[in-house]
């Protein structure tokens, strides 16, 4: 499964799951599940990756 990752707050996180109310799950790379966020797609920067 290939990771998608964003931007929040100038930091870089795995998009976890969104749902159909906008909201996304996201944490960062390496850290423990219980440090997910949750917050609003509207305040996400998709980041551009090549392969």
């Amino acid at each position: 499964m290939e990771k998608t990752y964003v931007i929040y707050e100038r930091k870089e996180y795995i998009l976890i799951h969104q749902y159909d109310s906008g909201y996304c799950e996201i944490k960062e790379e390496g850290k423990l599940n219980e440090e997910i966020k949750l917050v609003h797609y509207s305040e996400l920067t998709m980041k551009v990756t090549s392969k």
